[in-house]
């Protein structure tokens, strides 16, 4: 008997902590009080992790510098947690998280801010850079470049993104990099030359030298001097 009266006791104490847990939950949910962690919550702090082992300092960089810049991440870290929805504080974290190189931790960071700050182009294209150039994810690269040129389609960070993403680390979509060119020419004027340019050397390497010529044509006609050095630098674009 007395073990079957231990094991209503022990009972009893367990409902009875569901019961107090219980009710936190439901005045937590009304607003009233603060208890558990959201779900937003943990999701951010698993982002807001500062793991020494994840940081790089760039070549030339002084020791000290580096230091100093880990240090700034519990700062920036603050910031984010004393509101979780602000797209700056995140920006920032993850500015530093990559300069630090850490890139996944960077990644992390901005898409929170491109989530509060969807209209962000200059979010956008680092995240397109990061997935390009250091994470290698083409495709993740290729959707955050287009979400800056839907904010800002005159966006040359964008542009030129997206022209070494299909040139170099996209292949299987080599056949829209003239259309994505002739597109920035007509959205972004002020840098044709650019973009000619890459026509240019894009179809030279294709050993497509009649096309390489009609686009050198185009550079000619707005920058002779620039049509001139890349026949110096491309002898076979010389008829």
């Amino acid at each position: 008997m007395p073990s079957n009266k231990k094991v209503t006791v022990f009972v009893s104490i367990i409902l009875g902590i569901f019961l107090v847990l219980g009710l936190l939950w439901y005045y937590q949910t009304q607003g009233l009080i603060k208890v558990f962690p959201t779900q937003e919550e943990r999701d951010a702090n698993k982002i807001l992790v500062i793991d020494r082992s994840k940081f790089k300092a760039a070549e030339g960089l002084d020791p000290k510098k580096f230091e100093e810049e880990i240090a700034k991440l519990d700062d920036l870290k603050k910031k984010v947690l004393s509101n979780l929805q602000d797209p700056v504080a995140w920006f920032n974290f993850g500015y530093a998280k990559e300069f630090l190189n850490d890139h996944e931790g960077a990644v992390a960071a901005w898409k929170k801010a491109f989530e509060f700050q969807p209209l962000n182009f200059v979010t956008a294209l680092n995240l397109g850079n990061v997935y390009q150039y250091f994470l290698k994810d083409p495709n993740q690269a290729e959707y955050y470049y287009k979400k800056a040129l839907e904010v800002k389609p005159d966006y040359t960070g964008a542009y030129i993104g997206l022209m070494d993403l299909y040139r170099y680390n996209l292949k299987d979509k080599k056949s829209e990099f003239e259309p994505l060119c002739l597109t920035a020419v007509k959205n972004d004027a002020s840098n044709a030359v650019t973009y000619y340019t890459g026509l240019v050397e894009f179809f030279v390497g294709e050993e497509n030298l009649a096309k390489a010529r009609e686009y050198l044509a185009k550079i000619r006609g707005i920058k002779p001097n620039a049509a001139a050095d890349l026949e110096a630098s491309y002898p076979a674009l010389k008829q």
